[in-house]
Parts: structure tokens; sequence; C-alpha cells
């Protein structure tokens, strides 16, 4: 009896054992978007925030931070670079605290802003996991992107109130970094920290030429074909 309990507990260490080497490969080993399935889309969502002449609400809960969601198509060009389509529809402002400041430089008040904000979107992005740095079809597989967007700002506060955007088209320049998880051949997971940089001052009417950003961290499950 002895021996068989002892040939027992060899055999469930070395399951465990065996089982262990399978999923460090396959947390190692994955699956990604290749030359084979060439092309990539998502949808997700998340949250976007302001940061400029109004003040900086980036990773500070005590001012708006509004929801956005997002449809991204991603084609494969090389081993090393993809060139991603995207768009993303959410609310986008920021209103001013007390102690904040109320009036501009020149005497004019300081409005709070608040906009529904409608982008599209083109970058390129240089994946990590390009045979060089870590493996094509790693399963973990982060990048970094740069490209330019239009983004079409929209009045959606109370009309019975002074307008609290410059309605119009904008241009950005948008850059970040994301990491996605293959999670098959054809399923993946991504996280995605962007930042827009308006190339005009107008759309929050500030005085004072301080360019705004917008900062977007989404999440999103894509499909691979």
């Amino acid at each position: 009896m002895p021996k068989d309990k002892n040939f027992s507990t060899k055999k469930t260490y070395s399951m465990k054992y065996k089982l262990l080497i399978a999923f460090t490969a396959l947390s190692i080993c994955g699956f990604a978007q290749t030359k084979d399935d060439k092309n990539n889309i998502s949808v997700g969502f998340g949250t976007q925030s302001y940061n400029g002449a109004l003040g900086n609400s980036w990773f500070n809960f005590q001012y708006e931070t509004y929801g956005v969601f997002t449809l991204n198509y991603n084609r494969y060009l090389t081993k090393a670079f993809d060139v991603s389509a995207y768009s993303t529809y959410g609310d986008f402002g920021r209103c001013k605290g007390n102690y904040d400041q109320q009036e501009w430089s020149n005497g004019t008040p300081v409005l709070n802003m608040h906009s529904r904000l409608t982008t599209g979107n083109i970058a390129l992005k240089y994946k990590l996991a390009n045979g060089s740095i870590l493996d094509e079809d790693s399963r973990i597989a982060p990048y970094i992107f740069l490209g330019s967007g239009v983004n079409n700002a929209e009045d959606i506060w109370d009309h019975s109130t002074p307008v609290r955007v410059n309605e119009g088209n904008y241009l950005t320049i948008n850059g970040g970094l994301g990491l996605r998880i293959n999670i098959t051949a054809k399923l993946n997971f991504t996280y995605n920290i962007s930042f827009a940089y308006f190339t005009s001052n107008k759309i929050d009417y500030n005085s004072i030429g301080v360019n705004p950003m917008n900062m977007q961290n989404t999440y999103s499950l894509g499909y691979n074909f």
C-alpha cells in the first residue's frame, strides 16, 4: 500500500509539471495577424479626457472623464508594420471648478466645455512582435503608433446657455501605444492608450493660445480574417 501511494504522488507531481510546461508554452507562443490573415477588425469602448487651457483632466478623477466607443480596422503590411484606420465616438470636454481660472487675460469669461466628438483616424503601427524583438506569433504583442485624425465637434449643451464648444472639424496628430493579447488564431483582445494633439486652439473658445489634447484609454475585441 505505501508503494502505491508513493507512485500516485509521483504521478500527480508529474501531471502538474506537464501542465505547467504546457501553460508556459501556451503563454509564450500564440497566434497573430500575419500575411495569411492580413485583416483585423475590432470593436470596443473606453474613456477619453481633456487637457488644455481649461485645465488637465488626465488621471484626475475630480474632473470629467467621458465614455467613448471605438471601431478599428487593421491591415498587415510587413512583420514590423501595420496600417490602422479607426473611428471613435463619445463626449469630450471639461467643466471648471470654483477654484479654477474664471477669466482669460483679456477679460473674457472662461466657459465650461462639453461636446460630442466623432473622429476618423489613420495610423502606422510598429509591432514589437516582429520576429526580431518578440516572435511574430507571440501571444503577447505590444506596439506603438503614430498618425493623424479629423475630429468633428458637435455642441450638445443646453442651447439656453452659451455655446460650450466651437463646432467644426479639427485636425489632430495622434500617437500612443498598446498591447494585443492573441487569444486564438482568430480572436484577440487589445488595450490601447492614445494621445491626440489638436492643431487648433479654437475648439474650447480659449484665448491664450494653448492647443488642447485628448487622451483615450480603450479596450477592444478583435477578429483576424
